[in-house]
């Protein structure tokens, strides 16, 4: 009896145990090395950073990119924008701008009119044109401005016309005339000499005297017409004015000397 009873005692733990273990899975068999699980740890970290500086360059661009259309933006806003000049501005002393002339300067002792024109995008209303006078001094032409012209009203002005190299006074041709006179005056005295030397002489006890024959009579009175355009010629060099030429197009800077504003 104690044996039956044995049995049934172990008999009924072990339907308890094969109860319970019907009623949970089983878990797989899964076989995990140290070695992957701590590079798996290491790996996340860094993807981490790799991710957040990528997001970091990403947003940096395009920053960038969006600066960079302002600024397009604004360059072609400046290039486009027309150059205004407002008729109350004023212009101060040693203020330049480019310009040419519009006709041809034969410049004597004598105030030659001299007519520049500003060249655009300077400013100026297009097109603004100067009312100078030109002086020969110092083998150059003195050039100065009394009115600026534009457009719509003239201006009282006192400004200088330049070279481009900022020089003053322009440069041309030339000619002070002398050359000519010279060269007429030498050529006069020359042939006095040969006609001179032409004319017969007669020796005398008193010495050598000039025939005084139809022959030398004629010579003596060319050379006294040479006498006479010798000093003609002379007179006239030393009046002679000098003149200086300076061609239409040239490029010049007109210079403010004073400032000026706009009445």
């Amino acid at each position: 009896m104690k044996t039956f009873a044995i049995i049934l005692v172990a008999l009924g733990f072990s339907a308890e145990i094969l109860a319970d273990t019907t009623k949970k899975p089983a878990k797989e068999p899964r076989i995990t090395w140290a070695k992957d699980s701590e590079e798996k740890k290491a790996d996340a970290p860094n993807q981490k950073i790799i991710g957040t500086k990528a997001q970091a360059k990403s947003s940096e661009l395009a920053v960038l990119l969006r600066n960079s259309k302002k600024i397009k933006a604004l360059l072609e806003d400046r290039i486009n924008m027309p150059t205004i000049w407002e008729g109350d501005s004023k212009i101060l002393t040693g203020k330049t701008y480019k310009g040419i002339l519009l006709n041809s300067v034969v410049s004597s002792n004598l105030a030659s009119p001299v007519l520049v024109r500003a060249l655009p995008n300077q400013g100026l209303p297009y097109p603004t044109r100067f009312s100078c006078a030109g002086t020969t001094q110092n083998k150059r032409v003195l050039t100065i401005c009394n009115k600026m012209i534009t457009p719509e009203k003239e201006i009282p002005i006192t400004a200088q016309i330049l070279n481009t190299d900022g020089s003053s006074g322009l440069l041309g041709e030339y000619d002070d005339g002398k050359e000519e006179l010279i060269a007429g005056a030498v050529l006069s005295d020359f042939a006095q000499g040969m006609l001179s030397a032409a004319q017969t002489r007669l020796a005398t006890p008193m010495g050598e005297v000039r025939d005084s024959g139809a022959k030398n009579q004629v010579l003596q009175g060319m050379i006294n017409s040479g006498g006479t355009t010798s000093e003609i010629l002379l007179d006239e060099m030393k009046k002679a004015e000098p003149v200086v030429t300076v061609p239409a197009g040239t490029e010049v800077i007109i210079y403010f000397m004073e400032a000026a504003n706009a009445l």
